[in-house]
């Protein structure tokens, strides 16, 4: 592994082709007039620049920025929401990533439009809503921190990650196949860039900076980079480098997490056993991921650890948010965390409830059950609400906001 490297030496190795020979371009000028809803424009992959984007603070026992979508407005209540209705192709993600994203008052969701589909933007507060991207792109996945919007669409064939930042919508393209797994920070978009057509291709984490419109690759080694998080001062990886495949296998690989300082470019992996997986990032360093250390052989999301830590603070003293494991049996229910508030399902005992815990707290995490609800997916935690979704008939699910 080649996780000791700073930024300038990570760039030349990645010039020179590890994990994969390619070589980076430079980026493209935007199109004029692009906007959301309209043509988008194509961002290429360029050179990462040393001390690019240097918003947010060092690693170790420093200030930390706050991750993810961090730093949401109090302005809404869970009553904004109302009631939404949303589109879920194939009826949930197989990888739990939710189709719908709220940042402050900013509501972005898959809408059940006719052919099934369209990204829509929502504002909370005024109730103003409009179409992001076409059902035709099958738009998914979404992210959205501050002004900075990331979601996954079907382009020339393949996936590709579309970012939304201002007036701009861009495409973004480099020296890899296909792109997916997007995740928004206010300055930055990290996703994955598999460098073959199949998922278990090589993959490496790239982060596009919005203010810049520089695209770079941040963690790019053997084996599959993937499941990134981004905070305005560290980007989160998983890392499959050890396993003997490379890959990610939702039953049998090995992984670490590891944090990319966005400042120095320093990557430092969270050695150890087993593997942890799919890592947030919160505010103060903190950091929230899934672990199967203990569990043989890995009965998929049904079945993990749900652990917690600090940036710059040994896995060694990384703690349980549950006493007991999580189950989401049957769907890949995953966690959200917003600043140090961390929400998930837990079908325990068959009893279906949404969970809320604190990073740091000693209480317990706190049930909140919602009787009539047989089922329960994707929360999405934000500072005053949750939004966790009910199935429907089809490919339809009802979204429900929950006041924190």
């Amino acid at each position: 592994m080649k996780y000791s490297l700073g930024f300038g030496a990570l760039c030349a190795f990645a010039l020179l082709g590890c994990g994969g020979q390619r070589s980076v371009t430079s980026p493209s000028e935007p199109e004029a007039g692009s906007s959301a809803g309209g043509a988008a424009s194509t961002a290429r992959a360029g050179a990462p620049s040393a001390g690019a984007n240097n918003e947010g603070g060092a690693a170790g026992d420093a200030a930390f920025a706050e991750g993810g979508a961090a730093g949401a407005s109090p302005e809404c209540d869970a009553v904004d929401v109302g009631s939404i209705s949303v589109f879920s192709s194939g009826a949930w993600d197989p990888l739990g990533y939710p189709p719908y994203a709220v940042d402050g008052c900013t509501l972005v969701y898959v809408a059940p439009d006719t052919g099934g589909g369209a990204l829509h933007i929502r504002n909370l507060s005024s109730g103003e809503d409009s179409e992001l991207d076409a059902p035709t792109s099958n738009p998914r996945r979404p992210s959205v921190a501050g002004d900075v919007i990331a979601w996954e669409v079907d382009d020339g064939g393949a996936s590709q990650v579309r970012v939304r930042y201002g007036e701009k919508t861009k495409t973004l393209v480099g020296n890899f196949d296909h792109a997916a797994e997007p995740r928004a920070a206010r300055d930055a978009v990290v996703f994955t860039a598999f460098l073959a057509a199949k998922g278990t291709a090589d993959s490496d984490v790239y982060l596009y900076d919005v203010v810049q419109e520089e695209l770079s690759a941040v963690a790019a080694g053997p084996g599959q980079q993937r499941f990134a998080d981004v905070s305005p001062s560290h980007v989160a990886v998983t890392d499959f480098s050890e396993d003997p495949r490379g890959y990610f296998d939702e039953t049998g690989s090995i992984s670490d997490i590891v944090i990319v300082d966005r400042q120095s470019g320093v990557s430092t992996s969270r050695k150890a056993e087993g593997k942890q997986a799919f890592p947030l990032l919160g505010s103060g360093g903190a950091i929230v991921y899934l672990d199967w250390r203990a569990v043989h052989p890995e009965p998929k999301f049904s079945e993990f650890w749900l652990k917690a830590g600090y940036i710059g603070k040994a896995p060694a003293l990384d703690f349980n948010l549950k006493s007991e494991q999580v189950h989401t049996d049957p769907a890949y229910v995953r966690p959200s965390l917003h600043g140090l508030n961390v929400d998930f399902v837990d079908t325990q005992s068959a009893q279906v409830g949404l969970y809320r815990a604190t990073v740091g707290s000693t209480q317990a995490p706190v049930a909140v059950v919602l009787p009539r609800s047989a089922r329960l997916l994707g929360p999405v935690a934000a500072a005053r609400l949750t939004l966790i979704a009910e199935p429907l008939q089809g490919q339809g699910l009802s979204l429900i906001a929950i006041q924190r």
